[in-house]
């Protein structure tokens, strides 16, 4: 089955705008194209059929003069109008030869070819009898009159067919261009009107699906400010806003872990902060009711438990502390040069009664002679050292073993220490976890991993050096611990 990519809006919108400017595009092509028929249309109404109707005219009016100037002529005899008939007929000839470049249809041209033989017939017979006239001759009036009758007919009569053509030509013709204007509008309206339709339908869609969106992560928002921390069911709408519900389920995720961490926060607060007190609370009381004044080994005892649990109230105090100034980049380290065997080999002293009083072995390999040194601060790499040591030793069942190694890694440019027991193990879907701030594994095995802040707080101030820190373990045989540093330069 074909999944479907959802459309970014800003795609949505860049398509629907095309559709919108094909219309449009497509409106001008129309509109221009009618636009350049009718301007076609008009030209040839103005331009040719007005002037051919002006030269039909002009021919008519010339030609009645030349057949009233030749009949004055055979009456009276005299040059000038003979001479005024020659001067007409120039003229008509050049109206004939622009009149025949007018004519459009077959019929107009077939009307102009017989008006043309009349006329030219006319001529030659007018010819004829001027050149009898200049002889001396007499000619019988009557006759040639009666003779010239049907050719000029037949030329006016064709002009006039003509012009009558040309009139029923530039009736139809502005019935036409009538008709394309109307059509034009017709278009331009009904596009105009459908683009109009689609934008508000592009509008409405995409506001829809952008506000039906919204309103769902506003309303899982205020669930949210509630506590209620569950994810959203997949949303339909464009793609920024199906990521945007992705991330939300991240981040709502994200708040039930960190709910649970606050949870896990308050518990182990609680606990760490609680016996200590309870510890104090109960010595100082009895020694205020005067229990064992007759034992001072017994008060001083009451006055080491009091003294030792305070001390363990400030350093859990001073932990979370020191956490919060990490995570805020706030803490300050003091570097030096040093040789990292030498910072191991004083956090194991401190710790060896600790592996002795638990009979575990607890082994340093012995180091490379050549170890470069490296730039740290050693009460912080200490600190880190403890909480892996500790841990190994807490977690680790009598006649277990711990073993430190410090070796170069990545072609001498950094140390890689390495804190391996043999205790039960993380299972490997909590391994990563165990670097989260007061987070407790189950390990199966009827004990609560209890990282607290101590993995925490190291996977901060070995981040600080510059190097790394992670773990392995085999789940029942034994978890081993990394943590890498950077040479000093």
């Amino acid at each position: 089955m074909i999944r479907m990519i959802p459309l970014t809006i800003f795609k949505r919108l860049v398509i629907w705008n095309v559709i919108i400017l094909l219309l449009v595009v497509t409106l001008g092509i129309v509109v221009t194209f009618n636009l350049t028929r009718l301007q076609k249309v008009t030209s040839q109404i103005v331009v040719k059929h007005q002037e051919s109707i002006i030269v039909g005219d002009r021919i008519l009016d010339s030609f009645a003069s030349l057949v009233k100037f030749g009949e004055k002529y055979f009456v009276s005899k005299d040059i000038d109008y003979y001479n005024r008939f020659l001067d007409l007929k120039k003229d008509l000839e050049k109206d004939f030869q622009i009149f025949t470049k007018l004519m459009e249809t077959d019929e107009q041209k077939d009307f102009f070819i017989k008006s043309l033989a009349a006329f030219n017939g006319y001529l030659v017979r007018f010819e004829e009898k001027s050149s009898l006239i200049q002889t001396g001759e007499t000619i019988n009036m009557y006759f040639f009159s009666k003779e010239s009758v049907p050719p000029l007919n037949t030329t006016a009569g064709n002009l006039g067919k003509i012009i009558s053509i040309t009139r029923e030509i530039i009736t139809e013709k502005t019935n036409l261009s009538r008709q394309m204007s109307h059509q034009t509008l017709i278009v331009t309206v009904i596009t105009t009107v459908l683009t109009v339709f689609l934008g508000i339908i592009i509008t409405i869609f995409n506001a829809r699906a952008i506000t039906k969106s919204i309103t769902h992560l506003q309303k899982k928002t205020k669930e949210i400010a509630q506590g209620h921390f569950e994810e959203i069911q997949s949303i339909k709408g464009p793609k920024e806003i199906q990521d945007l519900s992705l991330h939300f389920n991240s981040m709502c995720r994200r708040l039930k872990e960190l709910d649970g961490l606050k949870a896990d926060f308050v518990s182990h607060v609680s606990h760490e902060l609680r016996t200590p007190i309870t510890s104090i609370k109960e010595a100082s009381t009895m020694l205020s009711k005067g229990f064992y004044s007759q034992e001072p080994q017994k008060q001083k005892e009451l006055f080491c438990l009091i003294h030792g649990e305070s001390n363990r109230l400030l350093n859990s105090a001073m932990r979370i502390l020191d956490y919060s100034k990490m995570e805020a980049n706030q803490m300050e380290y003091q570097r030096i040069r040093l040789s990292l065997p030498d910072v191991i080999r004083r956090s194991i002293l401190k710790l060896a009664p600790l592996s002795q009083k638990k009979q575990i072995a607890l082994e340093f390999s012995p180091p490379p002679l050549d170890l470069p040194k490296v730039s740290i601060d050693e009460d912080r790499i200490i600190e880190v050292l403890d909480n892996l040591i500790g841990n190994a030793l807490k977690f680790t069942l009598a006649k277990g073993q711990v073993v430190i190694n410090c070796m170069t890694a990545d072609s001498g440019e950094t140390l890689i220490v390495t804190v391996e027991d043999n205790g039960p193990g993380i299972k490997l879907e909590y391994l990563e976890k165990i670097f989260y701030k007061f987070k407790q594994i189950d390990n199966g095995l009827g004990t609560r991993m209890g990282t607290g802040l101590g993995l925490s707080i190291s996977k901060f101030i070995i981040k600080a050096h510059g190097g790394d820190i992670w773990a392995e373990s085999q789940y029942s045989k034994g978890t081993k611990f990394f943590f890498t540093l950077p040479v000093a330069l």
